[in-house]
């Protein structure tokens, strides 16, 4: 059995979609007309205020001024396709006059020209009506008047951070207007707060203009090249910085047998928290030790990070070093160890021996003997037989707390291996002719 409420739903159901069709087709009916159509509506605009250009230029060159005036808006009517005007933005209207075409003192009539957005087409809207169709102004003589600009920093910057001078531009202001309005003018001012401030501080603020007497001055008579003024107060951090000196240590020359002081161990730099971030010490120099004297102070001035400055400490610094325990000696040696010498050659150092000097711990220094040090030539840079000016490499065997100074070169003779045979067989004592019985040697003689 049907249930008897299913008909009236049907009914209704059938309604919203019959209402709903005839929304969607009136809609679209509305769109199709608009846009064939371009069907033509009003909009009002009010208080729109009114722009002079060439005041600055045009007629500031002519020493002439605006003197009232200023405070003029017009309300608009506008007519124009209505898809078009949906698209307007009554903020972005704009209306000028133009003052170029002024010539005299006292009051004057503009016209003026209303300006839309970009993206809205000037054929396609008109001015239905206005409620003023021309605007007018006094006109004055121009006097001009620099005034310096003062610039008061409140509160504090954040712990551990300084503020440095402050910067204004410009540092002068350059007024326009009447001559009784100018004459009392002393200084404008602008404010600026740094509270808690981590970095640089750049604000853009309005001035306000003061008399001999410190009292602050409303004239809307008066008008200035610049509306704003930029103020710039510099933040920087504070950071103490270690000074340091690289040890560079050797054999012998450790770090064991040297005691520095410095006549300050750090300065107090400030900069951007960038840069001081990455600044943990200042190196003043490289040094060997095994180069040290027994006693030396030596002077730096110190190389300050780029984009940092010395707050306190002075930028001048000593450094007093002393090396104990530590000795130095010659010692000549004839340990010579031959390497890369060419196939079918022999080496020999010419002198046949070589002085080292060497330095240490003074016990092992004055232990160390010839035979603690071997002394190797490298040939593998001479070619052929003759003599060479060879460097050579020392090494310092049985004590650990030695090391060798200086670098070393030998002059070696470099012979075939037959030549030095020869060599030596000559060297050899030559056989002695048999013994008489008396103990005497006969001479060999040769048969003709």
């Amino acid at each position: 059995m049907k249930n008897k409420n299913e008909a009236p739903e049907r009914d209704v159901s059938r309604k919203v979609i019959k209402i709903v069709c005839s929304i969607l087709v009136a809609v679209a009916v509305w769109f199709y007309v608009n846009e064939i159509y371009e069907v033509n509506v009003t909009t009002s605009v009010r208080d729109i205020p009114v722009e002079f250009s060439g005041e600055d230029t045009a007629l500031a060159d002519k020493g002439l001024m605006l003197l009232s005036g200023y405070d003029t808006t017009v309300d608009l009517t506008l007519k124009g396709p209505r898809r078009v005007l949906w698209k307007l933005d009554a903020d972005e209207i704009r209306i000028v006059a133009d003052t170029s075409g002024i010539q005299d003192t006292g009051i004057q009539t503009l016209t003026y020209e209303v300006v839309y957005p970009d993206n809205i087409p000037r054929s396609k809207v008109s001015v239905e009506s206005a409620s003023v169709y021309s605007v007018t102004v006094t006109v004055g003589q121009l006097y001009t008047k620099e005034v310096p600009i003062q610039c008061e920093v409140t509160g504090k910057v954040a712990e551990g951070y300084v503020a440095e001078e402050t910067v204004i531009d410009p540092e002068v202001l350059v007024l326009r207007g009447q001559r009784d309005d100018l004459l009392n003018v002393n200084y404008a001012k602008v404010t600026v707060d740094i509270t808690n401030a981590k970095e640089t501080v750049i604000k853009t603020v309005e001035y306000q203009l003061y008399d001999y007497n410190d009292i602050p001055i409303e004239n809307d008579n008066i008008r200035a090249t610049t509306k704003l003024i930029q103020v710039t107060v510099p933040v920087k951090t504070v950071k103490d910085v270690p000074l340091r000196i690289n040890f560079v240590e050797a054999a012998g020359s450790t770090m064991d047998q040297v005691h520095y002081s410095f006549s300050q161990d750090s300065i107090r730099l400030k900069g951007d928290q960038e840069v001081l971030a990455n600044i943990d010490s200042i190196t003043l120099d490289t040094l060997y030790i095994q180069d040290l004297d027994d006693y030396q102070t030596l002077y730096y001035t110190i190389p300050l990070p780029e984009g940092t400055e010395i707050v306190s400490g002075d930028p001048e610094v000593s450094v007093t070093i002393t090396v104990t325990g530590v000795s130095e000696r010659r010692i000549s040696t004839s340990n010579f160890e031959y390497i890369n010498v060419p196939e079918g050659h022999t080496a020999q150092v010419e002198t046949g021996s070589l002085e080292i000097l060497v330095r240490g711990l003074t016990g092992e220094v004055q232990a160390m003997t010839g035979d603690n040090l071997l002394v190797t030539v490298d040939l593998s840079s001479v070619q052929g037989t003759g003599s060479f000016t060879v460097p050579v490499s020392v090494q310092v065997t049985g004590y650990n707390q030695v090391g060798v100074k200086g670098s070393y070169q030998v002059i070696v003779n470099v012979s075939t291996t037959e030549t030095r045979a020869a060599q030596t067989h000559a060297l050899q004592p030559a056989a002695l002719p048999p013994e008489r019985e008396d103990g005497t040697h006969t001479e060999r003689t040769k048969n003709v």
